[in-house]
C-alpha cells in the first residue's frame, strides 16, 4: 500500500555510492575526519564517562566498539555512547536547514558502530552518510518542526532509521516498519536547547539513533510498526508538522544536502559562528586590544537573538552547555583569547573575571533586516557586529562564517582541528593512519582497521 514512509524507503533505496561524484566522496571524507576528531577531543567529557560507566558492560550481538577503548557492547549502546561524544563538545558540523540549524553528523559515529557490526565496507559507510544527511536536511528544508515545539532530533528519527536500515540491508518493507516503529515513539522537544541548557543537548541525538538501531532490529525479526507514520491519524503531519512531504527523484550532482554543510571552525552553537567570525576580523583588521573596548553590539536574525542571547547567557556561573549556546559568552571569550576551541569551555575559563569584564559590555538585538536576508537565504547566518573604541564604531557583517560551504575550511585546518582535538590521545601515528583511512574510505573492505586506531 502507498504511504510517504514507503515513498522515503523507496528513495533511500535508490541513493547508491555509484552516482557519488568526487566532491559527495571527498566531503563525506572530510565529515568522517572531522566527525572522528570531535569524538576523540569528548572522551573524557562527564557525559561520555557516564555513558561509559553506565553501558559499557552492555554486551550483546551484534556487538561494537566503544571508540576510544577495545571495549565492544551491543550495537546500539555504542552507537549512543560514540554518537554522545562526537556532539558534547558542540564542535561538529551544521546544516542551516530552512526551518532552523541541525548537525547531520550525529549520525556518523553511530553509523560507523552499525558499519562496523554488519561487517561493512568504506562505500557501505559513505552510501549510509549520505542517506543520512540527505533524509534529515531534505526533511527539515520541507517539514520545520520548532513551530510546534519539537527539536531537529525529531526528524533524526527517520533519517538514522534510514541509514541504520541501509547499512542493516533491510528491505523496502521492513524499512517502512521501522520508520513506524520509530517514528511512533520519538518525537524530542525543542526544550533540549533552550534556558539553562543541560547534558541532554548532546545526547538528544544519540539517544533517537539508539533506538532507532533497535527498530530495525525489530523490523528486521518481522515486528511491525504503523504504515503510515506520517500522513496517518495523531501521526508525523498532524503532530509535529503539517507541512507536504516529497520524496521523489534522487539526488545527482552537486544536489546532495552533504554538500552544503558547514564543518565547525568555532566550538559554540553554529548561528554564533558569524559574530564570532566578525568579531575576530574586526580586532585583527583594526588591530584593537580587548582592553582597548568600550562596547559590543551584535545584531543578527531573529531566532538566533531569541535562543541565544536570553538573560541567562550572560550569567557568570553558566555551564559548558549554555555557554556554548550564548553570544555574550562566545563573542567575549573570543575577544579575550583569539580563538573559541573546548579549551574556552573549560570550568576554570568560564569563571574568568576577564571574559565576563567583555561580556559586560556585550549587547545583542534582532534586526529585521537580518531576519528577512535569513528568511530569503536560509543557509545563511547573517550577523553584524560592532565594536567601539574611543567613540569610533568598526562594523563587520558576516553571512557565511569560516567554515560554511561557500567559506570553507582548507586541508591544513581541518588537519590541525583534528591534531588539537586528538593530541595527548592519540599518537602520530594513530592521526597519520586515521587520516589516511578517512581519505581512502570507498577502499576499504572494513572499518574495523579505522575503530582498532583510535584506542587511546
Amino acid at each position: 500500500m502507498s504511504s510517504l514512509s514507503r515513498d522515503l524507503a523507496e528513495y533511500v533505496d535508490r541513493i547508491s555510492f555509484d552516482e557519488f561524484d568526487e566532491a559527495v566522496v571527498d566531503t563525506t571524507s572530510d565529515l568522517l575526519f572531522d566527525t572522528i576528531g570531535c569524538s576523540i577531543g569528548a572522551f573524557t567529557s562527564p557525559p561520555a564517562k557516564a555513558l561509559r560507566d553506565e553501558y559499557g558492560g552492555r554486551r550483546g550481538t551484534p556487538a561494537a566498539t566503544v571508540v576510544g577503548t577495545d571495549t565492544d557492547v551491543a550495537v546500539e549502546y555504542a552507537g549512543l555512547i560514540n554518537g554522545t561524544m562526537a556532539r558534547y563538545l558542540d564542535y561538529n558540523d551544521c546544516y542551516m536547514a530552512t526551518g532552523g540549524a541541525c548537525h547531520p553528523s550525529d549520525h556518523i559515529m553511530p553509523l560507523l558502530a552499525v558499519a562496523q557490526s554488519e561487517g561493512a565496507t568504506g562505500r557501505d559507510l559513505a552510501e549510509a552518510i549520505v542517506v543520512a544527511y540527505e533524509v534529515q536536511c531534505r526533511g527539515l528544508d520541507q517539514a520545520p518542526v520548532r513551530e510546534r515545539g519539537f527539536d531537529y532530533v525529531a526528524w533524526g528519527t527517520y533519517s538514522s532509521t534510514a541509514a541504520a536500515g541501509a547499512l542493516m540491508g533491510l528491505s523496502i518493507d521492513e524499512l517502512v516498519d521501522a520508520f513506524g516503529i520509530a517514528g511512533a515513539s520519538n518525537a524530542p522537544l525543542y526544550i533540549s536547547r533552550r534556558g539553562d541548557v543541560s547534558m541532554w543537548k548532546g545526547i538528544a541525538h544519540p539517544y533517537v539513533t539508539h533506538n532507532a538501531i533497535q527498530a530495525c532490529q525489530m523490523a528486521r525479526a518481522g515486528i511491525t510498526g504503523p504504515s503510515a507514520v506520517f500522513e496517518g491519524d495523531f501521526g508525523f503531519q498532524a503532530v509535529v508538522s503539517d507541512h507536504d512531504l516529497d520524496f521523489g527523484g534522487t539526488p545527482t550532482g552537486d544536489d546532495y544536502r552533504i554538500l552544503e554543510t558547514g564543518i565547525k571552525y568555532f566550538a559554540t552553537g553554529y548561528y554564533i559562528h558569524s559574530p564570532v567570525t566578525g568579531a575576530l576580523e574586526l580586532l585583527a583588521d583594526n588591530d584593537i586590544a580587548p582592553d582597548e573596548i568600550d562596547a559590543v553590539h551584535v545584531d543578527i536574525f531573529e531566532r538566533a537573538a531569541g535562543a541565544l542571547a536570553t538573560p541567562e547567557k550572560w550569567g557568570t556561573d553558566q555551564t559548558r552547555e549554555t555557554a556554548d549556546h550564548s553570544i555574550p559568552y562566545s563573542v567575549a571569550v573570543a575577544i579575550v583569547d583569539g580563538e573559541v576551541t573546548p579549551r574556552q569551555f573549560e570550568p576554570d575559563r568560564l569563571r574568568g573575571s576577564d571574559v565576563h569584564a567583555v561580556m559586560e559590555r556585550v549587547t545583542v538585538a534582532e534586526d529585521p533586516d537580518l531576519t528577512a536576508h535569513r528568511r530569503e537565504r536560509p543557509r545563511h547566518i547573517p550577523s553584524r557586529t560592532t565594536i567601539t573604541v574611543d567613540g569610533t564604531d568598526y562594523v563587520s557583517r558576516v553571512d557565511a562564517p569560516l567554515g560554511h560551504p561557500e567559506r570553507p575550511m582548507t586541508d591544513a585546518q581541518l588537519a590541525g582541528k583534528f591534531a588539537d582535538l586528538c593530541g595527548g590521545l592519540l599518537g602520530d601515528d594513530q592521526i597519520e593512519r586515521v587520516t589516511e583511512q578517512c581519505r581512502s574510505l570507498p577502499t576499504l573492505d572494513s572499518v574495523d582497521p579505522l575503530v582498532d586506531a583510535l584506542v587511546i
